[in-house]
């Protein structure tokens, strides 16, 4: 959403990586060392692909509405992400319950696997897209 704004209707961030540098500083030290470092080095030795990467450099291309929803106890992905993406969104005059909407999962960690919590989050996930997404699919026009 934060690359190609016009592809989207609407959009949710799930869990979502926003700011890469918060991320390495804040995950579970396997997921820095074993995904992150091996991918992307460190922040310090690749500041620039670390900010141009990061959905918050970009937030002010955000040009549908936005769904961040995060459980507060996930240990891999830190509710940091989203919040650091919520209050960028404000800074950049974006409305809380016009151009996005924000939940905080309270018990969730990166994925739960109790089957209540995830009828809930399916719930608010449906909720949003049938809010904010048109029932009738936009036509595929083909290139001549």
């Amino acid at each position: 959403m934060v690359q190609f704004p016009d592809l989207y209707e609407a959009g949710i961030a799930w869990i979502g990586l926003t700011d890469l540098e918060d991320m390495f500083e804040n995950t579970m030290p396997h997921f820095k060392t074993e995904l992150m470092q091996k991918n992307l080095g460190t922040p310090e030795e690749n500041p620039d692909l670390y900010t141009e990467r990061s959905a918050v450099t970009h937030v002010e291309n955000v040009d549908a509405p936005l769904f961040l929803i995060h459980g507060v106890n996930d240990r891999r992905v830190p509710v940091s992400q989203a919040r650091i993406f919520r209050d960028a969104l404000e800074d950049a005059g974006y409305e809380e319950g016009e151009e996005f909407e924000y939940e905080e999962l309270g018990e969730e960690g990166h994925a739960s696997s109790d089957q209540a919590q995830k009828l809930r989050t399916f719930k608010l996930l449906a909720d949003f897209l049938d809010r904010r997404v048109g029932t009738e699919p936009k036509p595929i026009v083909a290139d001549d």
